[in-house]
């Protein structure tokens, strides 16, 4: 029998625990919060008028043939500019590959069908990474396209950079920004409009309503993907997989395929 408020007791102390550098807790931070995303992009170009315009958290973009792909944050602002904000914890070797398959992605959706290639608009896909994932202790490394040759640069205005985690510089805005990133608590925080999104998520009921929904969500979701994994190791066909974490879990079909096509991309 499942006890329920050792589980809820469970999910609080995983609240206090969350920092922004967690992937769902950032989401939900940003997700429909241009004046925290607008202040982010702001300390990261070194600027103070940038505007963000919208915000969406976990946008997926659908691939039709390859790999999909979740976009933790999708931002754009008042100059036409796309932002792919992702954070990753570990250092895994292919984070360049990903930020260039997150880059061409959001190029299929930014495009509209029929529409020239001049109407392609900047982006910039920008991992904060919590390690040192380049190695030389710079906070910040922003790549174009560039020749080899003669250092001219290409101009498709593609852009990735990676912010250094590890960067402890907490006379700069970008290291203030990225102890932030590293706080479990909103009274720790230098900058207020984070600290309000925090303290909105750990402290008030609303929020914490909320945050319990999502950990109840991601058990469920880990429940279903040890289904279809245990259903593959004895060699049980796709389409009974199909039936059944969709009759178990009480999925929608679209649902259901969305699990199966998942678990492969993510195998």
């Amino acid at each position: 029998m499942i006890d329920r408020e050792l589980l809820h007791q469970q999910d609080l102390e995983r609240i206090r625990k969350l920092r922004i550098f967690d992937d769902d807790f950032l989401r939900l931070i940003f997700n429909e919060n241009p004046e925290a995303t607008a202040l982010l992009l702001n300390i990261v170009f070194d600027r103070d008028d940038m505007v963000v315009t919208k915000v969406v958290g976990q946008r997926e973009i659908k691939g039709i043939e390859g790999h999909s792909v979740k976009l933790d944050i999708m931002a754009t602002d008042s100059e036409g500019n796309a932002y792919d904000i992702e954070v990753q914890r570990q250092d895994r070797g292919d984070l360049p590959l990903r930020a260039r398959y997150n880059s061409s992605m959001m190029d299929t959706v930014l495009l509209p069908e029929g529409e020239d290639y001049s109407k392609l608009i900047p982006t910039y896909v920008i991992f904060f990474t919590e390690k040192d994932v380049i190695g030389d202790g710079r906070p910040k490394h922003h790549y174009v396209m560039q020749d080899l040759e003669t250092g001219h640069i290409l101009g498709d205005n593609k852009h990735i950079i990676f912010i250094n985690g590890d960067n402890k510089d907490e006379t700069t805005r970008l290291g203030k920004l990225m102890h932030d990133f590293h706080c479990t608590s909103a009274d720790d925080m230098y900058y207020k409009v984070f600290a309000k999104s925090m303290r909105h998520f750990k402290e008030s009921e609303g929020g914490i309503t909320q945050m319990c929904k999502l950990m109840e969500d991601m058990r469920n979701d880990a429940a279903i993907y040890a289904t279809i994994k245990t259903c593959r190791k004895h060699h049980i066909p796709e389409n009974e997989i199909f039936k059944e974490i969709k009759e178990e879990y009480g999925l929608t079909e679209a649902e259901a395929e969305d699990y199966l096509r998942n678990s492969k991309e993510s195998a």
